[in-house]
This record gives C-alpha cells, structure tokens and sequence, in this order.
C-alpha cells in the first residue's frame, strides 16, 4: 500500500511512502480505525507518554517541598514536567470545582449572594431574579480569580526576589518556585475542597479543623521549600517564610475580592 500515490489531507502534497515528506502526516490506514488499534494506542500512549514523569512530578511535589524547584535550577528538568504545565494542570482542576467550593464554605456562595441587599438591588435595576444574577456573578468571579491568580503568582516571583535580593538568582528562578508552591496550593485546597463537599453529604463538621491544619501544612511546606532551594540557616529561613506567607494569603485574599468586584461590575 505504500508505493500507492496518495495526497496528504495536511498539506495536499503528494506522495508514496508512508510519511508525507513535506509535513510529516502519515499515511491513513483504515486499520488504525479499528477499536482493538484505537484503544491499544491510548494504552501505549499513557504507560508510555510521560507517564513515568508525570508520577514523579506530582508525588515530589506533594511529598518533597522544593525538591522540583531545587532539581530544576540545578539543570535537573528532563524526569519532571515544565513548572508552568505543572500549574496550569493543577488550576485548571482547583478553578473547575475546588474554588467554587471554598467560596461557598466562607459563605460567598451564590445562594448566600442572592440575599445581599447589593445584589438584590442591582437584580432589580436589571429587572432580573437575584438568584439569576448571583449564579452570574459567581461564575464570572471563577473565570476573572483565575486570571488573576496567574498575575498574582508573577507578583509571587517578584516578592520572592526582593525577599532574597542577596541570592543572585535571576526573577525566573524564583518564578519556578512560586509555579510549584502555587501548584502545591492548590493542590491541597482542592483535597480541602473534596472535605467539604463530602462533609455536606455526610453531616460531619470537621472542616474548621481541616482548614485550620491545611494553613499549618502549607506554611511548613513553603518553610521546608525555602530552606531547601535557598540554604538559609533556621532563622533566616523562618523570617523570610513567614513573610512570604503573609503576602501569599494577601494576594489570595486581593485576587478572590478583584475577581469578585470585575464580576459584579460586569454583570
């Protein structure tokens, strides 16, 4: 079938073999269409496409604060996956629901937005219900905090670098710490996101403590990542780890309250 002349459905350049030389499209071959072939691709494809990398970013991640930004500065990149594509998978999972969750467990929900007297008075100007316009606003103030929370972790990088100006470090290399100690956050918000839903089904009302101790995990997490990728003694360590995480919380407090207030304007 190869010394058959074909035309190339990417490129429309013509060609016998198995690989249009002009684009690299390959040949279409009826057999890939069948369902034994489709699935054993997808097989192959995740045990054998990164799979290993993806295990290892992800466990060191959450099991060994710093280790992936110590690893990548050293030069140590190619058995994990780029910090960015690390971010943006985990947001896109903490912005899918775990967001939506948190703001409903600190009671900014859509159903507790629709009674704010704001609210009502804006859905009536708009001559529009005030559960209606809360659901609205709720679901643009996802969309404009994730946008936002990007920004907000380039401020992080920008932070960090004055935190340590005396390291020598250029900006992108305290940007990779930031994308890890973000992606490490929302990690952990999204397991607190999961308590909660849960805890709404089953009745059990530990998600205070829960909450409490996830402020304790991620504080020693960023105190365990800065000693490890910036070699500080004790002291200097804790100094620089609790003011950072001051300004993590800052920024985390500014980006939902922004995304909110877009939200509303807009509406």
């Amino acid at each position: 079938m190869d010394n058959e002349l074909t035309t190339c459905p990417n490129c429309e350049a013509s060609f016998e073999s198995k690989f249009c030389p002009d684009c690299g499209q390959k040949r279409i071959d009826k057999h890939e269409f069948a369902v034994g072939h489709f699935f054993g691709h997808i097989v192959h494809e995740f045990t054998h496409l990164d799979s290993n990398k993806i295990i290892r970013t992800f466990v060191d991640l959450v099991v060994k604060p710093g280790r992936l930004t110590f690893d990548y500065l050293a030069g140590r990149k190619g058995k994990y996956i780029n910090p960015i594509r690390v971010y943006l998978t985990v947001s896109a999972i903490y912005f899918l629901f775990a967001w939506g969750a948190l703001a409903t467990a600190g009671g900014g929900s859509a159903q507790d937005n629709s009674t704010r007297t704001f609210v009502v008075e804006m859905a009536k100007r708009k001559n529009v219900e005030p559960m209606a316009l809360a659901e609205k606003i709720q679901d643009k103030a996802g969309r404009y905090a994730g946008s936002l929370r990007f920004i907000s972790v380039l401020a992080s990088g920008l932070f960090l670098m004055f935190l340590f100006r005396s390291s020598g470090r250029y900006y992108v290399e305290h940007l990779v710490f930031s994308l890890h100690f973000f992606s490490f956050d929302f990690l952990a918000k999204s397991a607190l996101a999961v308590l909660f839903l849960t805890e709404s089904y089953t009745g059990h009302t530990t998600f205070l403590i829960a909450r409490i101790a996830y402020y304790v995990l991620a504080f020693v997490y960023l105190l365990l990542a800065i000693k490890l990728v910036y070699g500080l003694n004790s002291v200097q360590t804790a100094i620089r780890a609790i003011v950072q995480f001051i300004f993590e919380i800052a920024l985390f407090i500014l980006v939902n309250a922004l995304g909110f207030l877009i939200a509303t304007i807009v509406a």
